[in-house]
């Protein structure tokens, strides 16, 4: 079951994880630290760059707080797709020695490739309560909700993982697809923007991308201290139950082949 491959093999990713995070920054003189200077210097130099005369998104003005904090809590889900979606196709490859020289549960990769993105991700998130608390002087109660969409959002992520693991072993022009509409997912999906600026007569379309569901409820609940809506929520989950096993169940069914191929 694609559910508990997580929990029964917990201690292996705790390891694996770890291991990699320790890495990441060896030879580093901060080492970790960086891991909480980048983002702080990343919504500094939003708060600078979008203070006063550039706040220009119609929900930032309608009090959803500093436009700095827009972005930077948009930019907190989106980046940890972004993370998981362009590194997704070369999964297999980079394991490669798992793989091959050892008893390994493919599979678990998807569930370790999350977990690390998501030790930043956390870093990110901590930092934005902690700004939003210096420049507003509140955190909205509905940001103890967050973990509400935090759950079924990773459940989309692991099927995105697993499925583009799955394709880019079989073929390295996935890898290179993906980079290349990278910067068309950005912009369409509401991280300068919200869904309230989309024209009305296209507005009902904003919700085909799945990242804006998840970006909008995560703003609503950490800024605005809005409970999502049940439609969009209930909308939440379908979508990502149908990719958790869509992306399961292509990843599963060539495994045997995937192996073979990297």
């Amino acid at each position: 079951m694609p559910f508990t491959t997580g929990w029964r093999h917990r201690e292996l990713i705790r390891v694996i994880v770890q291991r990699e995070f320790a890495q990441r920054f060896r030879g580093s003189a901060l080492g970790w630290f960086w891991a909480i200077i980048s983002p702080i210097v990343m919504l500094g130099a939003y708060t600078i760059v979008f203070t006063g005369p550039f706040k220009v998104s119609a929900a930032a003005e309608a009090g959803v707080g500093h436009y700095a904090l827009f972005i930077f809590a948009a930019l907190i889900p989106f980046n940890l797709f972004t993370e998981l979606f362009a590194r997704a196709p070369n999964l297999m490859r980079e394991n490669a020695w798992f793989l091959k020289k050892t008893i390994f549960p493919s599979d678990t990769l998807g569930w370790i490739a999350l977990c690390r993105a998501l030790i930043y991700a956390g870093i990110s998130f901590a930092i934005l309560l902690a700004f939003e608390l210096a420049l507003t002087g509140k955190i909205p109660a509905t940001a103890l909700l967050a973990p509400l969409v935090i759950v079924p959002y990773c459940l989309f992520l692991l099927g995105v993982v697993w499925f583009f693991a799955a394709l880019g072993s079989l073929t390295q022009d996935v890898a290179h697809v993906v980079t290349s509409i990278m910067p068309l997912i950005i912009f369409g999906s509401p991280v300068f923007y919200s869904v309230a600026d989309v024209p009305p007569a296209i507005r009902e379309f904003a919700y085909l991308n799945p990242l804006a569901i998840y970006i909008e409820m995560t703003r609503n609940l950490v800024l605005a201290g809005v409970v999502p809506d049940f439609a969009l929520y209930g909308q939440a989950w379908l979508v990502a139950l149908v990719a958790f096993w869509v992306g399961h169940a292509v990843f599963m069914r060539y495994r045997s082949i995937l192996v073979d191929v990297v």
